[in-house]
């Protein structure tokens, strides 16, 4: 009969990589979604089009990956700690559970203007740039999963579907953001071809506006 057990100095190590991933995963998903891509686009990309693709598809977007990614990776931990607790009390031995800070970011979208001193368009090939951006940040972000389920791989957990329970569920999170980058790669270029449409390409003529106005 397999062994089920626990080892509780190796599942807090493990929580402890949780956690770390969980850290690079709100980067990723946060910070570099901001800076690189909302704000790289800021002084490059000014119009209705540009305003609607981002508050009504990017912001949603990204902040419901934010949000579910609080709540799977809050139950993991949960889940983790109260196994240790479990397994310590069956085997009269002590677990100390570890804490769990959620990290609540949200993207905004009001950097992205209408006009930029009545300069309406978009620089195309910056744009491009930043546009290209994307596929790697959700790289990062999707690196951070495998090492949140390499760590619950490792935690100690022995037998029962209580690991793979735990990798499934950071699983999902990887799957939907696989569907939001490539959805929203293509409501991107969708937006970009409007504006060229309306507008032609402002090559440098909003980054210098954006930059006067300071």
């Amino acid at each position: 009969m397999a062994m089920t057990g626990f080892d509780p100095s190796i599942v807090n190590s493990s929580i402890g990589s949780v956690k770390s991933a969980y850290q690079d995963l709100i980067t990723a998903l946060g910070d570099e979604m901001q800076n690189q891509f909302v704000a790289g686009m800021a002084d490059k990309w000014a119009c209705n089009q540009a305003q609607r693709f981002f508050t009504n598809h990017f912001k949603p977007s990204i902040d419901s990956l934010i949000s579910g990614s609080n709540k799977i990776f809050e139950s993991v931990v949960s889940t983790m700690n109260a196994a240790g607790q479990n397994w310590a009390n069956q085997t009269e031995s002590s677990y100390s559970p570890q804490s769990f800070s959620m990290i609540n970011k949200n993207i905004d979208a009001s950097v992205i203007r209408e006009n930029v001193g009545g300069v309406r368009g978009i620089d195309l090939d910056a744009a491009n740039a930043v546009a290209a951006k994307l596929p790697s940040i959700a790289e990062h972000a999707k690196s951070a999963l495998t090492q949140a389920q390499n760590a619950v791989q490792n935690s100690g957990f022995v037998g029962g579907n209580q690991q793979a329970n735990l990798v499934n569920s950071l699983g999902l999170i990887k799957n939907n953001i696989d569907s939001a980058t490539e959805e929203l790669t293509s409501l991107t270029k969708s937006a970009i071809d409007e504006t060229i449409a309306a507008y032609s390409d402002t090559e440098g003529t909003i980054s210098g506006m954006f930059n006067a106005e300071g």
